[in-house]
């Protein structure tokens, strides 16, 4: 019986992770916008979280849910390593994020994402 049920349990099937390779084109803050000079940020669902790295730095998120009909996908990132923030990635493949770290600091920037996962 115990083979029976493990080769059931083999057959059903697993949640497809999502996951996201994004480029930001530029990045706005302090009233001026410029190149991004940084790498790709990888966005990866990891179960009831999702994991975001970006140039050696790694964050988690919370999926806050989609936005009207939209489908615009919202990410929320709590205080962690001093800064929070917020990304959106559009079905279109747009990519918006704000940055906010300690003090009057606060970044936004703007690109295009690929899905790299299910």
């Amino acid at each position: 019986m115990t083979r029976a049920a493990l080769a059931l349990l083999a057959l059903l099937p697993l949640p497809a992770f999502a996951g996201f390779e994004c480029k930001v084109d530029r990045q706005c803050g302090g009233g001026s916008c410029e190149t991004y000079p940084g790498g790709p940020f990888v966005i990866e669902q990891t179960g009831d979280t999702w994991a975001i790295t970006a140039d050696g730095q790694s964050w988690q998120a919370f999926e806050a849910g989609f936005i009207d009909d939209t489908g615009e996908l919202v990410l929320v990132m709590p205080p962690q390593g001093g800064m929070s923030g917020m990304i959106s990635i559009f079905p279109e493949g747009q990519f918006l994020f704000t940055a906010h770290a300690a003090g009057p600091v606060a970044i936004s920037g703007e690109g295009a994402c690929v899905a790299t996962g299910g």
